[in-house]
């Protein structure tokens, strides 16, 4: 995995936005929060604060990438990180499965700010010995501020995810069953064995747990 963080720019209507990964505690000291970041109408994100952000940037191999206007204003953000413990996905040894989430700020929403960030992630060469996965919970989406239905919504997300090579899995985690809508898909990267590939399909639904 190269250490090297990535840069890209980004014309939107309201201006340049610069998108940078590996941004470590060091560099969040210099920036700020939008304060669109974790608004939704019927949702709390637990990623709100400068504070939240920086203790992500410090984790192991965590990557964090920021969309920043004017700079240093957070308007986005993008994480892939190992599960944390005591989730299914973290039962998985050794840590193959990656978590790949993020946000735009409620008024960036609509500037296509998220797939350049995710291509970034995706992009490192390190991702083609692991399984990135990503989890799309009904109730985190914004459907007022897109006026998006709740299959529209959840059609974005394939729409957005798919060019990247997710695809969808079943699961009977609990949280993903608890509505229809919710999603769960995953990347599987080129020299991920079979056999860890097969320890993933157990996984899904629960076989082979502790």
């Amino acid at each position: 995995m190269s250490n090297t963080p990535s840069q890209r720019t980004v014309e939107t209507p309201r201006g340049e936005v610069l998108l940078r990964d590996r941004v470590g505690p060091a560099q969040m000291a210099e920036l700020e929060m939008d304060q669109g970041i974790g608004v939704f109408s019927a949702y709390r994100s637990i990623l709100t604060s400068k504070a939240s952000l920086t203790t992500v940037a410090a984790q192991p191999q965590a990557n964090l990438c920021l969309a920043l206007a004017e700079g240093k204003r957070i308007v986005g953000y993008c994480v892939l990180r190992p599960p944390q413990e005591g989730e299914r996905w973290s039962r998985l040894k050794p840590p193959i499965l990656f978590e790949l989430f993020g946000e735009t700020s409620r008024g960036w929403r609509d500037h296509k700010l998220m797939r350049p960030m995710l291509e970034i992630l995706v992009g490192d060469e390190a991702n083609e010995e692991r399984i990135l996965y990503i989890v799309g919970y009904s109730w985190t989406w914004d459907l007022d501020h897109t006026r998006k239905s709740l299959q529209e919504y959840r059609d974005t997300l394939i729409h957005l995810l798919s060019p990247l090579g997710f695809k969808q899995y079943p699961t009977n985690e609990p949280n993903i069953s608890l509505r229809p809508e919710n999603l769960f898909m995953a990347r599987v990267g080129a020299a991920v064995t079979k056999e860890t590939v097969k320890s993933f399909h157990n996984l899904l639904f629960g076989m082979g747990e502790d």
